[in-house]
């Protein structure tokens, strides 16, 4: 039995631990963020019992900072679990129901499953709606997240419609966080980029930069994706020096914050391997390429999406520099793990076919390349028909 007295003590403590482990996870601390969570949930099961709010609330903290480092079935069985409790408590249009899709959708994403983070995006669309109304704050964040997800799926004109839909609620809102719009005005400049626009788009990242800067400081892991987004414009207009120091900028960030072994590390080992191989130092680009696959297999999974890009920019190294069996290698191994992630019929899966067929009619394997070619073909038709 506890005291009254007792629950008061506990109230206060429990309180304190999540309010500073929200704080240290928005300012990018996740090893201390991570103990005091933990803190949070012990005390929430010791005092309140194993299907208390509050050991919901605990629950979805840890699973944004297990999400945040990379830990991703982690993340997801406390979110499935924060849910059951939050159902079993609620009607099925509470706003904290739609927030526990919400972040159960993020990690499906970051799993690379898709059509299941699309599926919960949109319930928690839905229920917000209905909280909230349709000019929100949490609508706007919604959007957002909804037209990340439209971007990975290539759907551009769906993306780019509702990031700025986003960005008219957060401008309109009066208790708007900066840092939301400064993601969204982010996520924009990834679509215009894609569309070849790179001055516009070098724009919106530099706003961005600047309002995460003024928000955060220095030295959070955003300032470190608005860097390397600046780097990225830079050596897609051929500037590599300016390119390659930025890039170096982040891994720095990033090391302080995560260590040295986590996927956002591969991501920026990747970029300066592409400038590397730009500038002609292909021995140099070869080691930073191998070195985004090992990080990014020892994180994500050898069946991960993120790493086909990884293994295509190595195998299109190794083409380049007629190492073929290497090139071949790799090519086949993204190829893989496209077919395990999205199924024989992606168009991802086509454009992967028709990479090996090129390479294999340079090289005089024209049956081969014939066989690959008529593989993918098949695979747009059908595709295009839907």
């Amino acid at each position: 039995m506890i005291s009254k007295n007792q629950y008061g003590s506990f109230d206060a403590l429990w309180d304190n631990a999540t309010h500073k482990a929200i704080i240290c996870y928005n300012e990018g601390k996740y090893n201390e963020a991570l103990e005091l969570a933990k803190l949070s949930i012990n005390i929430a099961k010791k005092v309140y019992g194993e299907d208390s709010n509050k050991i919901a609330i605990s629950m979805n903290n840890l699973s944004l900072i297990y999400d945040a480092q990379g830990k991703f079935e982690e993340a997801e069985c406390l979110l499935i679990e924060s849910l059951k409790i939050w159902k079993n408590q609620f009607d099925s249009d509470n706003s904290n129901i739609a927030t526990s899709l919400n972040n159960l959708a993020g990690i499906y994403v970051s799993r690379g499953k898709y059509k299941e983070a699309e599926s919960l995006y949109e319930k928690s669309l839905e229920i917000k709606r209905k909280f909230f109304g349709e000019n929100h704050v949490e609508i706007a964040r919604s959007y957002n997240n909804l037209a990340d997800l439209y971007r990975l799926e290539k759907k551009y004109e769906e993306s780019e419609s509702l990031y700025k839909k986003a960005i008219k609620i957060f401008e309109k809102t009066k208790n708007n966080k900066r840092s939301d719009i400064g993601s969204t005005f982010n996520n924009l400049a990834e679509v215009i980029k894609i569309k070849g626009q790179y001055d516009e788009a070098l724009k919106l990242y530099k706003k961005s930069f600047e309002i995460w800067k003024t928000t955060y400081g220095p030295d959070h892991p955003d300032i470190a994706t608005a860097i390397n987004n600046i780097a990225g414009i830079y050596y897609l207009k051929g500037s590599y020096v300016e390119a390659e120091k930025l890039y170096r900028e982040v891994l720095k960030i990033d090391e302080k914050v995560y260590g040295q072994n986590h996927h956002y590390n591969a991501m920026t080992y990747n970029n300066i391997a592409l400038v590397k191989e730009g500038m002609g130092q292909y021995e140099d680009a070869e080691q930073y390429f191998k070195a985004a696959i090992e990080i990014s297999e020892n994180t994500l999974g050898k069946m991960h999406p993120s790493l086909v890009t990884y293994l295509n920019n190595v195998a299109g190294l190794y083409r380049a520099r007629e190492r073929y069996k290497e090139a071949e290698l790799y090519f086949i191994k993204g190829l893989l793990v496209l077919e395990k992630t999205f199924g024989t019929s992606s168009p991802d899966v086509a454009l992967a076919l028709l990479n090996l067929a090129e390479m294999y009619d340079s090289i005089g394997r024209v049956d081969e390349a014939k066989r690959f070619s008529e593989s993918a073909k098949s695979i747009y038709k059908k595709f295009f028909k839907k």
